[in-house]
């Protein structure tokens, strides 16, 4: 899964990392929310995401990429 994640950039797999652990932990709901993940250079990418616990992995849905970087 993380390797398909990383087709769209290592930031994107990070969005959806952050957005899922966050509801593990009971920190969000699985309504929208937008999850930035960045480098040591700063925050680089934003997504639009319906998150799901990890046990429902497969349900969750990344709404929108807002910004991401692009390679050169």
């Amino acid at each position: 899964m993380a390797n398909t994640l990383r087709l769209f950039g290592q930031g994107i797999k990070v969005c959806v990392e952050i957005a899922m652990m966050a509801t593990d932990a009971g920190l969000i709901s699985p309504a929208e929310v937008l999850s930035v993940a960045g480098t040591g250079r700063g925050a680089d990418t934003v997504a639009l995401i319906a998150p799901q616990s990890s046990n429902k992995l497969f349900d969750l849905k990344v709404r929108e990429i807002l910004v991401k970087p692009t390679d050169w």
